[in-house]
């Protein structure tokens, strides 16, 4: 696993990844891994922005599998920055998938346990 959690890019010479100056800001994009292993990308600098598949953006991104990360024409492989694979994103996306359905059951049983409770509350209560 790789203990690099931030990654910084931009033309300064003290971020991690270090671009030319016409195509980005001293301080442009910050790549943030968190503890899900969900990659996050956001701008340092509100004038800076970034491409993502094409589009521009300017705000905190989820980066998925197979997207495109870019500073004007250079690309940004975010993946290898981290040294993850698809594979594990998309493991990582099925266990979280499987895990809020899972969530999503045991409150539908507690919904009915306590249905069952004030329905026994209720009919104790006329026949005392």
């Amino acid at each position: 696993m790789n203990a690099v959690r931030y990654y910084s890019i931009g033309s300064h010479a003290s971020n991690n990844l270090k671009l030319d100056a016409a195509n980005s800001a001293p301080f442009h994009l910050m790549l943030h891994k968190d503890q899900t292993g969900q990659v996050l990308v956001s701008t340092r600098m509100a004038q800076a922005t970034f491409y993502i598949n094409g589009s521009p953006k300017n705000e905190m991104v989820a980066l998925q599998p197979g997207d495109e990360l870019s500073i004007g024409a250079q690309q940004i492989n975010w993946m290898q920055v981290f040294s993850i694979t698809a594979e594990e994103i998309m493991h990582k996306q099925t266990i979280e998938a499987n895990n809020q359905t899972e969530r999503k059951g045991m409150r539908i049983q507690l919904v009915l346990i306590y249905l069952a409770i004030i329905v026994l509350l209720f009919l104790m209560a006329f026949y005392i």
